[in-house]
């Protein structure tokens, strides 16, 4: 299991390098630099404004990336509870909940 997580985690990081990519080369290839100020809801997350500006690419790049991590925890909290090893499902679980709500209140 150990090593079907790796190769998601190196597959997640290469993808968000080649949306970031994507997205600095449209940047750099049009010359539109729009991005909302203090914009950032899900709303533009999801849908974006314009959708699919070089802005936007470039921050769902780093969603990816950022998601990279959060998937490691999810999967880790599987691998553990599928091992029935109750105390570490616990813990990872906890830390997993503690991030959601970070990210979620913005703290941190």
């Amino acid at each position: 299991m150990e090593a079907f997580i790796s190769r998601l985690m190196r597959a997640s990081v290469l993808l968000s390098g080649i949306i970031i990519l994507a997205g600095t080369s449209m940047y750099l290839a049009s010359g539109n630099d729009s991005c909302p100020v203090n914009m950032f809801e899900p709303s533009w997350i999801l849908f974006g404004d314009p959708f699919l500006a070089p802005s936007h690419i470039i921050f769902m790049g780093f969603i990816v990336l950022i998601g990279t991590p959060l998937l490691r925890i999810i999967l880790s909290v599987a691998v553990y509870a599928k091992m029935k090893d109750w105390e570490f499902t616990a813990i990872t679980g906890i830390v997993f909940t503690l991030l959601l709500v970070s990210m979620v209140l913005g703290v941190g």
